[in-house]
């Protein structure tokens, strides 16, 4: 677990933006078409715009199986991304971090971003190619879906969640691994302090001892040797006999 400081305080923004264009790639068609006066929009979630010049705009749903899979599989894999990317911002806002935590959540958003675009891609021209029938008409097989039309915004947003996904993640461990950044926090139990106050070593006290002076040679106190016997006090430390 690790508390962020200054340095690296605005990593949170990259997993919001990634998960801002995963949101708006949903909103926004995936593929159009124009010519001679028609446009035809896609969207992901299996919802289509065709406009005529002259006409009211038309829209609708495709009724067939390929079309209705792929984007249920489509859609959801990227709004869980969506929200998982929602999700690391706010934990990183409130400095709080994980490490493994947030690596694993930045992998799989943008793996899972560039992943399910692949199979829309594939997916999606796979059903068209097998022919299928809207509004009462029928198209024929045998047509492939990226010649007739051209990838919009909603295929390359989920492609740019997941370069701002990597470049957030590689950001947070720049300034994870500079010393001072990032604080490890020990989980474990602060050390116990003894207060138990230190004991006191007994005063040693001295008790004379009783010496007659004339055989007294020496200073009971320092153990100087006493020149005269009839000396009062000891010349070496002044102790008095």
């Amino acid at each position: 677990m690790y508390e962020r400081k200054e340095a690296g305080s605005f990593i949170w923004v990259f997993p919001l933006l990634a998960g801002i264009c995963a949101i708006i790639a949903i909103l926004t068609p995936t593929a159009s078409f124009s010519m001679m006066g028609v446009s035809w929009s896609w969207w992901m979630w299996d919802f289509s715009l065709m406009t005529y010049i002259g006409y009211p705009p038309e829209s609708f749903f495709l009724s067939e199986v390929d079309f209705i899979t792929t984007s249920i599989i489509t859609t959801s894999a990227i709004l869980l991304s969506a929200v998982n990317l929602f999700i690391l911002s706010g934990t990183t806002k409130k400095r709080k971090l994980d490490t493994k935590d947030f690596i694993l959540m930045s992998l799989i958003s943008a793996i899972l971003s560039i992943g399910i675009m692949i199979y829309y891609a594939f997916a999606i021209a796979f059903a068209f190619n097998d022919g299928f029938t809207v509004e009462g008409v029928t198209f024929s097989p045998g047509y492939h879906f990226w010649f007739e039309f051209s990838p919009s915004f909603g295929m390359v947003l989920p492609y740019i969640s997941a370069i701002l996904s990597f470049i957030g993640l590689g950001l947070f461990r720049h300034y994870s691994n500079r010393r001072g950044d990032f604080v490890l926090l020990k989980t474990s139990p602060p050390p116990k302090v003894d207060v138990t106050p230190p004991k006191s070593e007994p005063v040693k006290e001295y008790t004379p001892v009783s010496v007659p002076v004339e055989t007294r040679n020496y200073c009971p106190e320092c153990g100087h040797k006493v020149m005269r016997a009839d000396a009062l006090f000891c010349t070496n430390c002044g102790f008095k006999f």
